[in-house]
């Protein structure tokens, strides 16, 4: 209910949502806390005067009694005065409050309930409407609430002890045994707003905290997709590289093509980058088929593909390409192998080498026992989440070929 809830949607480092302040415990919007910032005080400040003009318009009322009591002129003119004295304070005493301490609210407060106790001299018992100003001034001390509670009882039993002592058949007939109904309707009113005040804000709270982990979310899904974009093209940039370098003495026209395969890739990979920034990348798994052929090649890595991926389901065609690039990277990068064998079904993509073995501990595939560290790390566990993401799982062991097994399936398809 204050201006300092108004956030960004995202911030680069979290800190909008980490600014969010605690709920106060049962306030006004205008009472704000002690100790708090300028920003929230001056929306405290509009809020109050907004409300506090409304409230005196009512007051209206107490003048137009005033005038027709059957006083004379100069009666009247002097209770107006002192009823203009109670209402300037009441406007202008949260100044003295919103920079304060609880002390210092609970004696501002005595202080103008002392005042309006005072204009019975110069009103008479009509001075108990004033009374319902005390009541919502108590907001200011509601983070207390057993303050604002003892101030609203104080107010009722005031206005009963001045409606006794004029007579409780005039009061009624006066109106004045209306006056603490109303006080209950404005204290009852304040303990609503209050509430209402805690929820909101503790709202404001977990809305920053949602928007604090959408923003790690998004880092996470970034950093992934820099790290499966960039991580097999530039494993494949250094292959070639490395296979011209070879060649270029004895074989100048291979070296040629394969740094022209350099020169293609490192466009490909700028361009992956560029709609990875963007966040509209969607991996093709024919054209990872592709990619993988051409990176085992270099490597000189036997490879046993399909020729396309019409085999996969279309749901799970985008989650395939992103697992046989990884699991590609980490033959070239890890495996020492001489095979690679790749199978595709609508719901299952495996890929097995004749490498070294798999990830520590990874051995999740029944029948296939982990045999050593290899792969594991950010490129494995960027996979684990996509998998999640369509409800399907990640499994890595030993395949048949001796080495490293990596298979993602969609669980119920086949």
């Amino acid at each position: 209910m204050t201006d300092s809830r108004t956030r960004p949607v995202a911030a680069s480092d979290g800190a909008g949502a980490r600014r969010a302040s605690r709920p106060s415990p049962r306030s006004f919007p205008w009472a704000v806390p002690p100790g708090a910032t300028e920003d929230v005080i001056r929306a405290g400040r509009r809020r109050w005067y907004g409300g506090a003009v409304f409230a005196l318009l009512w007051q209206v009322l107490e003048l137009v009694a005033v005038w027709n009591d059957g006083r004379s002129v100069e009666a009247h003119v002097w209770s107006t005065l002192a009823l203009f004295v109670l209402y300037a304070a009441y406007l202008f005493a949260p100044e003295l409050m919103w920079r304060s301490g609880m002390r210092t609210r609970v004696l501002v407060l005595a202080g103008i309930a002392t005042l309006a106790g005072l204009l019975l001299l110069a009103v008479g018992p009509l001075a108990v409407w004033t009374w319902l100003l005390v009541a919502a001034l108590t907001g200011f001390v509601a983070e207390r609430a057993w303050i604002a509670g003892v101030g609203v009882l104080s107010v009722i039993a005031a206005q009963l002890v001045v409606a006794g002592t004029l007579g409780w058949d005039e009061a009624v007939g006066t109106g004045l045994l209306f006056a603490p109904i109303v006080t209950v309707s404005v204290g009852a009113s304040m303990l609503f707003f209050g509430r209402q005040r805690e929820a909101e804000d503790r709202l404001d709270v977990a809305q920053d905290e949602l928007t604090r982990l959408a923003v790690v979310e998004e880092r996470a899904r970034f950093s992934r997709d820099l790290h499966d974009v960039l991580g097999h093209s530039l494993t494949v940039v250094a292959m070639k590289s490395e296979l011209a370098v070879r060649l270029v003495d004895v074989d100048p026209a291979r070296a040629r093509s394969e740094m022209l395969d350099v020169e293609r890739l490192s466009r490909e990979a700028l361009q992956g980058l560029r709609q990875a920034v963007g966040g509209y990348r969607e991996a093709d798994l024919d054209a990872e088929l592709v990619s993988a052929r051409a990176a085992l090649a270099a490597a000189e890595v036997d490879a046993d593909l399909p020729a396309d991926g019409a085999a996969a389901a279309r749901d799970v065609r985008s989650l395939f390409a992103w697992v046989l690039r990884e699991g590609v990277t980490n033959v070239v990068r890890h495996a020492a192998a001489t095979r690679v064998r790749v199978t595709l079904t609508r719901s299952t993509l495996t890929i097995e080498d004749d490498g070294t073995g798999d990830v520590a501990g990874a051995g999740d595939v029944p029948g296939f026992p982990s045999v050593g560290g290899r792969v594991g790390g950010n490129g494995l566990r960027g996979l684990r989440e996509r998998a999640d993401a369509v409800g399907a799982t990640v499994a890595t062991g030993t395949s048949d070929l001796g080495g490293f097994l990596l298979r993602v399936e969609r669980k119920g398809r086949r």
